[in-house]
């Protein structure tokens, strides 16, 4: 997948499967289960990690207290790193995505 958008909102997926909702002959797969809950978790989360640079950013260009060459270096590379920071943000939601997306809610009893 690895769109630079976010995927699907936890809450439009599946939920782990549990007694009520297992097909005859199955049992709750807990890889399932614990990928949701990762997923979930992250999902939550993912907001607070694409604008964790942006404080500092928003200091650095709403103040005089730095001026000069290094600053409009530094500020740069604080951008370039915000942008790297929301991209690999995405990227740990699409890989937690894809393997849930490919993994089984529930598995046959042996």
């Amino acid at each position: 997948m690895g769109s630079p958008s976010a995927p699907p909102a936890p809450g439009s997926l599946p939920q782990p499967m549990d007694v009520t909702t297992l097909p005859p002959g199955h049992v709750a797969n807990p890889a399932y289960a614990a990928l949701f809950r990762a997923y979930t978790a992250a999902y939550g989360s993912i907001d607070a990690m694409r604008e964790a640079l942006g404080p500092p950013n928003k200091t650095l260009n709403a103040t005089d207290a730095w001026l000069g060459p290094e600053a409009r270096t530094w500020g740069g590379d604080l951008v370039n790193n915000q942008s790297t920071l929301r991209k690999a943000s995405d990227q740990i939601l699409w890989d937690i995505y894809d393997r849930l997306y490919a993994t089984q809610r529930s598995l046959p009893v042996n």
